[in-house]
């Protein structure tokens, strides 16, 4: 009975009390907040983000051991700062540079403050940021041809040249001809800035006449996150000639208009063409039209012909007739000659008889006779 009458008393003297003289003997809960900021809040692949942390000790005592980590960047450097206390900060930055791994984004990361109060009683606190990621996929492609123009069995190479012109890596790369099909690659992945070049060779057919033979490429593959790329190349235009040297007889009369299956096949036609020859112009049936072609092409070689052959005859008649003008000039002065060498003797013998008188002898009536007769 004394005890609880003892219990009572104590009870009643406490309520009695005043507040402001009570003490629990107990401290306040360490607390920490934290903030976080990006800039820029758009970036795209290379640019640099500078993240800025805010610490504070929002409670009544000092907070140590104070650390900062960021999910993806690891421990945050405070300059030093390891306790913090109540209502004070500590400002912190970062960098990092955007990769192609952080595609397709965005980029979120989250940073975690910790510390411990006196009686060692942990401290947390954590806040979140993120930034839009943008990105360029693209490729290039060009094509050229050689030579321009070209003939019925020359070869046109192709040149191909694939150049990355986006900020991310392109790879899975596939090229098609429209009219050679696939195009092999030395290197299916291209990095931003990278180019590679592909060639392709085409011989040129009398089927590809009169051309021009015009035809296009793509390029096909993938960009940093897997995303489809596709590109198509300019035209390629070849014009085209007939060069007759180049082609088989066979070729040349097809050309010409000259009917028969067989023509492919006959093994006297399979031979390249001589282009002075005039075999394809009198091959396969023609019509009207070209037969009178024919007709006055032949006439007018056949008269060209004959006008030379008159100019040549005509020069040889005047050659020859110079020449036997000069038979004839010198036949006459050599006759000339020897009627005047007759007659220089004849009168050389007349004038020895008459002065055989004058030596003083009779001339010999008989030897006279004889010599006259001789004459005759």
């Amino acid at each position: 009975m004394k005890r609880w009458s003892m219990l009572l008393m104590i009870a009643v003297v406490a309520l009695l009390m005043p507040m402001s003289t009570i003490n629990v003997g107990a401290q306040d809960e360490a607390s920490l907040s934290i903030s976080k900021s990006a800039d820029p809040t758009s970036a795209t692949i290379g640019d640099t983000i500078t993240y800025t942390y805010t610490i504070s000790n929002s409670s009544n005592v000092t907070i140590e051991d104070v650390s900062l980590v960021d999910d993806p960047l690891g421990t945050i450097d405070l300059g030093g700062q390891t306790s913090l206390e109540s209502g004070a900060t500590i400002t912190a930055t970062t960098t990092y540079t955007v990769a192609e791994t952080d595609l397709p984004g965005s980029l979120v990361n989250t940073a975690t403050v910790s510390g411990a109060d006196p009686d060692g009683n942990t401290a947390t606190a954590s806040a979140t940021a993120s930034v839009d990621l943008t990105y360029t996929a693209s490729l290039q492609l060009t094509k050229t041809a050689v030579p321009l123009p070209a003939a019925p069995h020359e070869t046109i190479t192709y040149t191909y040249t694939i150049t990355n012109d986006g900020n991310v890596t392109a790879d899975n790369l596939s090229l098609q001809d429209d009219k050679l099909g696939e195009i092999s690659l030395t290197d299916p992945t291209l990095a931003p800035g990278e180019s590679v070049t592909a060639t392709a060779t085409y011989t040129v057919t009398t089927a590809d006449l009169p051309g021009p033979i015009v035809n296009t490429a793509t390029v096909s593959g993938n960009d940093a996150t897997g995303q489809s790329l596709l590109t198509t190349s300019n035209s390629a235009s070849v014009s085209l000639y007939i060069n007759k040297w180049l082609l088989f007889k066979a070729e040349i009369l097809k050309l010409m208009g000259v009917a028969g299956k067989g023509i492919e096949k006959a093994p006297g036609l399979q031979k390249p063409f001589n282009p002075k020859s005039q075999a394809a112009e009198h091959a396969g049936k023609k019509d009207k039209d070209q037969e009178e072609e024919q007709l006055r092409i032949r006439e007018r070689v056949e008269n060209q012909g004959t006008e030379e052959q008159l100019q040549i005859t005509s020069e040889v008649e005047n050659q020859a007739g110079n020449e036997q003008a000069t038979q004839d000039d010198d036949d006459e002065q050599a006759k000339s000659g020897k009627g005047q060498l007759k007659k220089n003797s004849t009168t050389d013998n007349q004038t020895q008889e008459q002065e055989a008188p004058d030596n003083g002898h009779k001339p010999d009536k008989d030897k006279t006779n004889n010599k006259s007769k001789g004459g005759k």
